[in-house]
Order: C-alpha cells, then sequence, then structure tokens
C-alpha cells in the first residue's frame, strides 16, 4: 500500500473529493500501524508509519474533517512516548507538525509548547532542529506587527521552564532568548529581565550563558550572528554592480545595460541609507526592572561558587557594570574586589576595569577610598615593574574620573612625583592624572603642576558629596541663535536680490527686441 503513496498524493492535489475514500483508508492503516508499533516494535514499521505520517500531512488540508484529530494524535504520541520512540520516527513527527504549523493547521503557541518540552531529549540532531524552527517561526510571525499576546505567552513559557526543565532545555531556551533579542525580534524589557534571571540559575551552563550576553551585549557591536549569509549575498551583489559599471564602460553603451545598471545603483543606494540609519539600541542593562536586587542577589551569588574563577569573574563584571550604569549603593562589594586585587593576580586588569566600573559620583568617598589605597599601594610602587605602575596609575585615574571626592591630596601629590619617572609609559599615565585634576580641582596639586589658567580654569572646585549645580541656560544656544540669525540674513539678502535679477532680465529682452 505504501509503494502507491506518492502517486495517491499528486491524485489527491488533483481531485480531492474524488480520492476521499482512499485517503480514509491510508489514514484508518495509519492508526492500526502506530497500535501495532507498541505491541510489537521493528524497523520495517518504523519506515512505515513514516511514510504515512508524511502523505496524510501533505494531504491533510484538503480534508477538513481530519483537522483536529490528525495533529492532536502526533502531538499525543510523541508526548507520551517520546523515549520509547526511535531517533527517525521522533523527527518524522516533528516535521509532519511544522508542516502542519505552515500550512495553518496547527497552533503556533501550542506546537511552541510541545517543542520546548521536547528540547530536553537526548537527540541533539532534534533538538537543533526544534531550535531553528522556533527562532524562524516567531521571527516570522512577528515580521510585519509584533504579536504580543503570543510573545506573552511564550515568554511566561520560557520563564517557568528555566527553573523547572532539564538543564539541557532551560539552555536552549536561554540562547533562544538571546538569539532572539539579537535579531530585533524580542528585544522588550521583558526579555532581558527573563534572562537576567538565567544569571541567577544553579546550572552553571545556563549562569554563563546569561552572563555572557549582557557582558558581551554592546549597541555598536548588537548585530545579527546568524546573518552571515546575508551578508554574503550582499557582498556578491556588490561585487556584479561593479563588474556591470567596468563592462559599460569598456562596452558598448545599450539601452538595456544603461537601465539594468541604474537599477543596481539604486539598491545599492538603499542599503548605504539602510546601514547609515540610526538603531534605536540600547544596552540591555538599562532595561532591567529592579537593577539594586538584581545587583544584590549576584553579590549572593559570588559566596555560593566555587567551581571556576572565570564565573566568578563574569559575575564581577557584571556586579560592577549594573551598579556604574544604574548608580546603585553596594557597599560590600568594594572590598570583595580588594581581596582579589594583587598583581600577581592573572586577571588582575579585568578586576581593576570592573572597580573603575564600580565607582560613581553618587557612590560615598569613604567607601572608594580603601580602594583607591589599596591600589596604590599593591600597583604604583617602586619596586613594582614599569607595566605594573602604569596600569595602576592609569586604574587610578579612572576611579578618580567617576569618584573624584575619593582622592586624597597628600595621595594625589605622591602620584603626581611620577611624571619625571624613566619609563614614557608611567610618566604618560601621571601626566594624565594631573590633566584630569587640574580640570576638576586643581588646588589639591601643587603650585607647579597646576599650570596657568586657561579655558579649563576651575575655581571652585568639585562641589560637595550630594550637591547638583542646577544650570541657569542650555549649554551651547548661542552656537543655535547665532546660526538662526545667519539663515535670516541670507534669506533677506535672497529677496533684496529677487527684483534687481528681475529687472536685469526685462532690460535684456527688451534690448534684444
Amino acid at each position: 500500500m505504501t509503494s502507491s503513496l506518492p502517486t495517491l498524493q499528486n491524485l489527491i492535489r488533483r481531485d480531492a473529493e474524488s480520492y476521499k475514500d482512499d485517503f480514509a483508508v491510508q489514514y484508518e492503516y495509519l492508526k492500526s500501524k502506530i497500535t501495532l508499533f507498541f505491541v510489537s516494535p521493528s524497523s520495517e514499521l518504523n519506515d512505515e508509519i513514516s511514510e504515512l505520517i508524511m502523505f496524510v500531512s501533505h494531504c491533510l488540508k484538503c480534508y477538513p474533517i481530519y483537522h483536529e484529530e490528525f495533529p492532536k494524535m502526533l502531538e499525543d504520541l510523541i508526548r507520551k512516548h517520546n523515549s520509547i520512540l526511535p531517533s527517525e520516527l521522533r523527527l518524522v513527527i516533528c516535521k509532519s507538525l511544522i508542516i502542519l504549523r505552515n500550512r495553518d493547521l496547527y497552533q503556533p503557541v501550542q506546537l511552541m509548547k510541545l517543542f520546548f518540552e521536547l528540547l530536553g531529549c537526548p537527540d541533539k540532531i532534534l533538538r537543533e532542529m526544534l531550535k531553528l524552527h522556533i527562532i524562524t517561526d516567531i521571527r516570522n510571525i512577528n515580521l510585519k506587527n509584533s504579536n504580543n499576546k503570543m510573545n506573552r505567552a511564550i515568554q511566561a513559557f520560557i520563564h517557568t521552564m528555566l527553573f523547572k526543565a532539564s538543564p539541557v532545555a532551560a539552555k536552549i531556551a536561554i540562547q533562544i532568548m538571546i538569539e532572539l533579542y539579537k535579531k530585533h525580534v524580542w528585544n522588550d524589557a521583558k526579555t532581558v529581565n527573563i534572562i537576567a534571571d538565567g544569571c541567577l540559575s544553579t546550572n552553571n551552563k545556563i549562569m554563563v550563558a546569561a552572563l555572557s550576553f549582557f557582558l558581551s551585549n554592546d549597541p555598536k557591536n548588537n548585530e545579527d550572528d546568524g546573518n552571515s549569509s546575508e551578508e554574503e549575498n550582499k557582498k556578491e551583489k556588490s561585487k556584479k554592480i561593479s563588474t556591470m559599471v567596468r563592462a559599460a564602460g569598456i562596452t558598448k553603451k545599450a539601452k538595456n545595460k544603461m537601465k539594468k545598471l541604474e537599477r543596481a545603483r539604486l539598491i545599492l543606494r538603499k542599503e548605504v541609507k539602510k546601514k547609515r540609519a540610526p538603531e534605536g539600541s540600547f544596552l540591555a542593562i538599562h532595561l532591567l526592572n529592579d537593577a539594586q536586587t538584581f545587583s544584590e542577589k549576584l553579590y549572593k551569588e559570588l559566596g555560593r561558587l566555587n567551581d571556576k574563577f572565570e564565573i566568578k569573574l563574569m559575575v564581577m563584571q557584571l556586579i560592577a557594570r549594573v551598579v556604574g550604569i544604574h548608580q546603585l549603593f553596594l557597599f560590600n562589594f568594594y572590598p570583595y574586589l580588594q581581596k582579589y586585587l594583587s598583581h600577581s593576580q592573572v586577571h588582575c586588569t579585568k578586576i581593576l576595569a570592573a572597580a573603575a566600573q564600580a565607582s560613581h559620583a553618587l557612590c560615598p568617598p569613604d567607601v572608594i577610598e580603601p580602594l583607591l589605597k589599596h591600589i596604590a599601594n599593591t600597583f604604583i610602587s617602586d619596586h613594582q615593574t614599569n607595566d605594573v605602575m602604569a596600569v595602576g596609575i592609569n586604574s587610578v585615574r579612572e576611579i578618580c574620573f567617576r569618584c573624584p571626592l575619593a582622592m586624597e591630596k597628600d595621595l594625589l601629590q605622591d602620584l603626581a612625583q611620577y611624571k619625571k619617572h624613566t619609563d614614557k609609559g608611567v610618566s604618560m599615565a601621571a601626566r594624565s592624572l594631573i590633566s584630569l585634576f587640574r580640570t576638576i580641582n586643581r588646588t589639591m596639586l601643587t603650585k607647579v603642576d597646576q599650570g596657568k589658567p586657561g579655558e579649563n580654569w576651575v575655581e571652585d572646585g568639585p562641589s560637595n558629596y550630594g550637591a547638583s549645580k542646577a544650570l541657569e541656560a542650555i549649554p551651547g544656544i548661542e552656537f543655535l541663535n547665532s546660526s538662526s540669525d545667519e539663515e535670516g540674513e541670507e534669506e533677506e539678502g535672497e529677496e533684496t536680490a529677487e527684483p534687481g535679477e528681475k529687472r536685469k532680465r526685462l532690460s535684456s529682452t527688451s534690448s534684444n527686441n
């Protein structure tokens, strides 16, 4: 019976009503084969069932009677007997469900939930296929207009999967969320907060995936990782257009060739405009709902982590970035960083960068002052190498740029003496620290280092802790007024020039007559 399935499928597409009974026979035959498979499974039955399932899924659109029964039968089959079914039959059932979804015979939310449950199966090929289908299906649904109802349902289901599903399924769910965020399909606050919950997972693989998303997410580099094929196609198009332009300069200029060239140039101009158009992309850290509690929970996770120092370093970097961007208060974090700040530490530069990112203007100077002194004592001394000293002075400068009140006068004057050091890197770092305090508070420097008064001279010095200066006017508004006056003068000149030009034209026409 299965040998005639391709011909029967072709005949049903041409005339469905005439072959209605034949389809019903094949459908009942499929049911009987499935029941027989559970009694005595064999490879021959596996092949027959897979062929019948694909046949029914392709022809089901012609018979609305089976629209509800057949998808439900496949769903129950793969959900209840997932561990018993062979991998080939499991793949065929998922492919048939995808065919039914593409023909609007199966609800997308129901299929997504089923596929997310199947992500925990040990079949790697099936997991990759399900992941690819979920990403493409959600992207196609939100291509023209975003379907908020469906998005919220799937996002809520993924959020429950992070803590209840298997580790493999939870990791793939996080990867799907990250991929959809990078493709600008789900770039809302709810997606970011679900990924943020993944940073607090007990499984290290899920935690690393979520942490790497927040640490690598940058508006300059926030592009699609999976669009390499599209970029290659664009490069090939540009190459073809360049060859067409060269050929047009050498060969004869026919009308058809010139039309093709103009069309190709229009396509190139549109692509350049798309690249130049500013995208409304922001750091994902800005979309966190409650950044203070999130940073506190991450700080508690630091005490739990004892596996790898690299994971602990990623958590420290994320805490520092969240604290610095949102200007949070996490006073215990600075002494914790101080424990790992030593010149013998392999990742000392990353920890110094985290200390600089975590400091901000709203942080009390008494909290950051011990951190500055520790950096000066461990990194900036004569018995250290020149590179270590330069790194220490540069890190002190970055911290003082964000929180200038944390620096003491004696410590600053001691560090300023390194401007005469024999090593160029150390002397340049010290000079950059001096130039910073010339603009912030030059009274802390010696008279020699204060320099001559100029445009950047600040007599008042930095404001006290927590004080804010109210602006009397918008900075740079005088440039707008000057530009508007110049435009007005140009318009007046054009208006006065118009009647004179008209007179010249009239006089020229009269002389010709």
